[in-house]
């Protein structure tokens, strides 16, 4: 129950993710320590809003304007990206900028202000990347969870157009885009056979009933 409590918390933070591929300019790492700590506080204040309507309309514009949902997409298919063809392709990316829209709103979102907080503990410059390795914990008045107990995140971050933004992120050495890959070969494969328009049906129809579970409850 614990583990699965806080992977709730982990896709919330989740949704401020981009998958940066474009020309690298140099991030230094106080510029990345500054912007993990500041998207993350910004985060935490829209989780406080009182209404779900109030925290989808802030949480989808961040979706919109911060996430590379397009690389994403392909980067989730992988090597059936190639199976596709135009019309496939342009109808799957559509489906996963809703999918990942919906995604997020799947998880409750009552997280009280002060409720989660997290730390950075350090940040590391390699080729092209910056590694910043931080922890997301429930603050100790939780009776649920021991003192400072939590997991230990690592935000990739490279620079695009002169803005910091995710590569990965990585969670206890689980990486997001890896289970992304993951989730869809299975759709594809195991599920329908490799058969693009089977799998872009099937994932049509789970995205329209997460769609209305997640109306109901604004």
């Amino acid at each position: 129950m614990k583990i699965k409590y806080f992977f709730r918390l982990i896709i919330l933070f989740l949704i401020s993710i981009v998958f940066a591929y474009n020309a690298w300019a140099k991030l230094t790492p106080k510029q990345a320590e500054h912007w993990a700590n500041s998207k993350g506080q910004e985060i935490l204040r829209i989780l406080a809003a009182p209404t779900n309507e109030q925290k989808y309309a802030a949480l989808d514009k961040i979706l919109a304007e911060d996430v590379d949902l397009n690389y994403a997409a392909k980067f989730a298919v992988g090597k059936y990206w190639r199976n596709m063809n135009q019309q496939q392709q342009e109808k799957y990316v559509s489906l996963f900028k809703r999918y990942a829209a919906a995604l997020y709103k799947n998880y409750p979102l009552d997280i009280s202000e002060g409720m989660v907080n997290f730390s950075i503990n350090k940040v590391i410059a390699e080729k092209n990347i910056i590694n910043v390795y931080g922890k997301i914990f429930l603050n100790a008045n939780n009776a649920e969870f021991a003192e400072n107990q939590g997991f230990n995140v690592l935000f990739v971050l490279a620079e695009n157009n002169e803005h910091p933004q995710v590569r990965d992120l990585k969670v206890e050495e689980s990486s997001l885009l890896i289970s992304f890959r993951d989730r869809f070969y299975k759709m594809i494969h195991q599920d329908n056979d490799d058969e693009i328009d089977w799998f872009l049906e099937d994932f049509e129809a789970l995205i329209v009933d997460a769609e209305l579970i997640n109306q109901h409850k604004l």
